[in-house]
């Protein structure tokens, strides 16, 4: 897991202790993830998007 900072990943620790032991829900959990963890994306979206977009781009600069 990867953290947004220091801070964020004491407090996600603190909130899978109180997970594991009852004391907050799943939905609670899933908030906890949301806020604390970075979310890797699909690079490989990425890429094929920003070759659409170059291709776009130059298809456009080579008919004007």
């Amino acid at each position: 897991m990867k953290y947004k900072s220091e801070i964020y990943e004491v407090i996600h620790q603190d909130a899978r202790a109180n997970f594991e032991v009852g004391a907050i829900s799943e939905a609670e959990m899933r908030e906890f993830n949301e806020m604390c963890l970075v979310h890797e994306i699909d690079t490989s979206y990425v890429a094929e998007k920003s070759d659409e977009t170059e291709y776009a781009a130059t298809s456009v600069a080579v008919t004007h």
